[in-house]
């Protein structure tokens, strides 16, 4: 039978935690104790968020890049930031790992139905082009680690405060309803010009907040856990992504997630009830809906090996958490204050 490295597990797990800034391991003060065994530890702190001390140093980050942006742009349309990422669902699992949006906010593309009262005369391509070009320049100036390989974003490195930011460039794409309620939870962004399903990250942020919220934190638990079983796994698992992973968790019902000290494994199990569903119903895989309703993530089949590995994974760890809670009286009441 397959067995998991739970010393190698945990070992990463406090690498990706390591907050240079703070100069110490985002983790539990049971991490460290000796009669717990790993299985159960890595479990537990698989699911444990990034504290908010650590989560405000990256978003400093990102707001020193938009000063920096704006006190150097030279441009003819005024610019709009946004976040959008698991840091705003605190589903993160390391300590750096943001995106922050950087839109076009002199115009907007527009859904079927909105009349269009004054047209833009300019050429979108050249203006996002422009946004990039002058964004590298300015960015450049100010920080010593600076990547443009990226299509869709730049990246650059604080050291100051030790945070990685992506900074994507976007449109804004408004809808029937945002022009009805203004209530950007009904507004996308588009990354190109040539897109034709706009992304709306302020609808999935809020409905994957909202889940959170309604399982006290179980379901923001369960992706974290996928999350983590992912970046430690054996097998480079390229094709499943974060997306995926939440939405998998989305589609449980919230009595299965609500959490409650020392009930992580009730929560990995219905994890694992899920994936089995998924991988066994082809249809239904297909047919379930990202959480904001508009994309069918899990659509595509060569997802499939990436979620049997993963599902093997996630297995091992209950199996083997389940037999050391079953065996230990003290386990049973250590893991309820972990």
């Amino acid at each position: 039978m397959a067995t998991l490295n739970y010393t190698q597990r945990l070992a990463n797990l406090q690498k990706r935690r390591f907050d240079n800034n703070l100069n110490e391991s985002i983790i539990s003060k049971s991490f460290n104790r000796a009669d717990i065994p790993e299985d159960l530890k890595y479990l537990a702190e698989s699911m444990k968020p990034i504290t908010k001390d650590s989560t405000n140093r990256t978003i400093e980050a990102a707001n020193r890049v938009q000063k920096h942006l704006e006190k150097g742009f030279n441009l003819n349309f005024s610019r709009a930031y946004r976040t959008q990422g698991s840091i705003m669902s605190n589903t993160h699992i390391k300590v750096s790992d943001f995106d922050f949006l950087t839109i076009i906010d002199g115009y907007y593309y527009t859904e079927p139905g909105i009349p269009i009262l004054s047209p833009y005369q300019g050429v979108p391509t050249d203006d996002i082009t422009e946004l990039r070009k002058q964004s590298l320049s300015i960015l450049k100036d100010i920080y010593d680690e600076v990547d443009n390989s990226n299509e869709k974003c730049i990246s650059i490195f604080n050291k100051a405060l030790n945070r990685k930011v992506d900074i994507v460039f976007a449109f804004w794409y408004n809808t029937v309803r945002f022009n009805e309620t203004n209530d950007e939870y009904y507004r996308g962004v588009k990354f190109k010009t040539s897109q034709i399903q706009a992304d709306y990250p302020f609808a999935h942020i809020k409905l994957v907040n909202d889940k959170g919220d309604n399982t006290l934190d179980g379901s923001r638990k369960a992706i974290r856990l996928l999350k983590s079983l992912k970046e430690d796994c054996d097998t480079s698992l390229k094709n499943i992504k974060s997306f995926h992973l939440t939405t998998i968790v989305h589609s449980i019902e919230n009595t299965l997630l609500n959490f409650t000290p020392g009930n992580e494994i009730k929560i990995a199990q219905a994890l694992s009830t899920k994936i089995a569903d998924i991988l066994d119903n082809p249809q239904y895989r297909k047919s379930i809906k990202s959480p904001n309703g508009i994309e069918t993530p899990l659509i595509e089949d060569d997802l499939i090996p990436d979620i049997k590995i993963l599902k093997q994974d996630l297995d091992i760890l209950i199996e083997d958490s389940a037999k050391d809670l079953f065996r230990s009286d003290f386990l049973q009441k250590a893991i309820l204050t972990y």
